[in-house]
């Protein structure tokens, strides 16, 4: 059984999940016994390269302090990227047990340039359980990425027509020169048109786009009778810096990366152990894989009342499977998250009651038609993707 909201959401005031004002920087502070990836002398073999695979015990911790290129990463200590613009590339990564993985911290977030690219060519075999290019806290293990707090999305302010190239918000934005954005509107946002901005002015409203726009867009101001709420344009920021990605070559056969957070059994007979992950101003983009049940952009599996997982602020685009999914994990807090033109539904949410703030603050622009070959997977319907599907928690089918 299931609710579907699409309907509901046109009824609702939007919320847009804006940034404050960034708090200063603060000293970087790391654990007196921590090893630096790069110091030579941490590594008896010799420092790790392409294809090795690297387990940090429990009880060690590292901080990645270069860029690294290996096949795999086992966590069952702590492993702490240093504030520097970093690219972690790897077949797979898994945080375990009481293993730790972070970036930045909610109060204080990672500002820098860090991109975590999972790919099939990094000379390792696929994890026996969990296949290859993916990011995963299992049975206990913990994942903190926190990117800087961007304005996702706002509403468009007045209307604009094709041949513009100024679009007024209805609320201010950090937006910057150079980036890009996504002007969205209509049912489930079907009207959709990405641009790079040229120019944001000092008022924080106006935005010069270096493309001339090609549709029109009802914005929140327009003066237009028997349009819905729900379907007035959107503005929505195309990029973060803390990015997740699957490699180049996921394109070809929809296969990209996957991000899970998964529970498991506790060391006492009936107990759950759960894993957390949360994630702040992150963009997940080439991530999904196509067929594959569970394989999702970010999916928490199985984690009972999950209220220490969050996901704030970040994005998902280029999907090849859904976007935000959460199955036996109720309580995970998802505000102000925009998913972009997934194949199937934008999110699949289990809720005991109605949730106002995740139908308001939340985003799902396009959702594709998807026709999947498992049955369990096929049950939900996404020859008619949703933005948002809601289902009563429940028993789990592993085809989620």
């Amino acid at each position: 059984m299931h609710r579907d909201v699409t309907q509901q959401m046109g009824f609702l005031e939007y919320l847009s999940t804006g940034a404050a004002p960034a708090p200063a920087a603060l000293p970087e502070l790391l654990p007196a016994n921590a090893d630096r990836w790069s110091d030579a002398a941490a590594w008896p073999g010799g420092l790790p390269g392409r294809g090795d695979a690297i387990t940090v015990a429990a009880g060690r911790t590292l901080v990645i302090d270069q860029d690294i290129d290996i096949g795999s990463l086992t966590v069952h200590g702590t492993v702490i990227v240093a504030r520097r613009d970093a690219t972690i590339r790897a077949g797979w990564i898994v945080v375990a047990g009481k293993g730790e993985f972070s970036a930045g911290t909610a109060e204080q977030p990672f500002r820098q340039a860090l991109a975590i690219t999972l790919c099939a060519d990094s000379g390792i075999a696929p994890h026996r359980d969990l296949g290859s290019k993916f990011l995963a806290a299992v049975n206990g293990g913990s994942i903190d990425l926190h990117g800087e707090a961007r304005t996702s999305w706002v509403p468009l302010g007045p209307s604009t027509a094709p041949g513009h190239d100024t679009v007024r918000l209805d609320q201010p934005v950090d937006w910057r020169r150079g980036e890009r954005i996504a002007v969205a509107s209509g049912a489930d946002h079907a009207v959709i048109e990405e641009h790079t901005i040229a120019e944001v002015a000092a008022d924080c409203l106006t935005v010069k786009l270096a493309t001339p726009i090609q549709h029109r867009h009802h914005g929140r101001q327009a003066t237009v009778r028997h349009v819905l709420p729900g379907s007035m344009a959107k503005a929505v920021l195309l990029s973060r810096n803390v990015v997740v990605e699957g490699c180049d070559a996921s394109e070809r056969e929809l296969v990209g990366a996957y991000c899970l957070i998964a529970g498991g059994p506790g060391e006492v007979a009936g107990t759950l152990r759960q894993s957390v992950g949360r994630f702040s101003g992150v963009e997940f983009r080439r991530m999904g894989q196509f067929n594959r049940p569970g394989r999702y952009p970010l999916h928490w599996l199985d984690n009972g009342e999950a209220t220490a997982s969050s996901v704030v602020g970040c994005l998902v685009h280029r999907s090849y499977q859904r976007g935000i999914v959460t199955v036996g994990s109720r309580r995970v807090r998802i505000s102000g998250n925009v998913v972009v033109k997934p194949y199937g539904h934008g999110y699949i949410v289990e809720a005991e009651d109605d949730s106002p703030q995740l139908v308001t603050t939340n985003l799902a622009l396009r959702p594709r038609v998807a026709r999947f070959a498992d049955q369990g997977m096929r049950s939900f319907c996404e020859h008619r993707p949703r933005p948002f599907w809601i289902v009563p928690p429940g028993p789990r089918s592993t085809s989620h």
